[in-house]
């Protein structure tokens, strides 16, 4: 393992500017779509120890790197680690990383929309869309608080003498 001559304080990786002072395992998580687990395998089928200094890499090792990320079947990562399995359009296995992680998800909620499923309507209503319960949490505006019958009744009779007087 060769030894660059100066230590790089930023690495681009993806697309991204990733510190060169943390760990590679570390720094790569830092990737939209890169777990901790991901990473440190990433690292792994690289060839590069996970915990040493990502400024530290010669040019050779931060592409290989970044060719295991684009590529990671290839370079025998179970397709159980990857986070975008079947995909809709090509039924294949792949692994999203930075800006196509919110396309895929925003293309995949407007199809949601467009076939008008249960979770394309909850998705445009702005309500919970995973089965959470919305009798008493995720409330915005005014349905802040329950009242009592009686209570509502007074109010309102206030309110009612308040507007005769003004």
């Amino acid at each position: 393992m060769d030894m660059p001559d100066e230590f790089k304080h930023i690495v681009r990786i993806a697309g991204k500017d990733l510190a060169g002072e943390k760990r590679v395992h570390l720094a790569l998580a830092d990737l939209k779509g890169v777990s901790l687990a991901f990473a440190r395998a990433a690292a792994y089928a690289a060839g590069i120890d996970p915990f040493v200094k990502l400024g530290s890499l010669s040019k050779e090792q931060v592409e290989r790197l970044e060719d295991v990320l684009r590529r990671p079947k290839d370079y025998g990562i179970p397709s159980w680690m990857l986070n975008r399995r079947k995909d809709y359009e090509t039924g294949e296995d792949l692994h999203l990383i930075g800006a196509d992680v919110d396309m895929a998800v925003r293309a995949d909620i407007g199809r949601e929309r467009r076939i008008r499923s249960r979770r394309g309507i909850r998705h445009e209503l702005g309500l919970p869309v995973r089965g959470q319960r919305t009798r008493t949490t995720g409330r915005k505006g005014m349905t802040v608080g329950v009242k009592r019958k009686e209570v509502r009744i007074r109010e309102e009779a206030a309110k009612a003498k308040k507007g005769e007087k003004g």
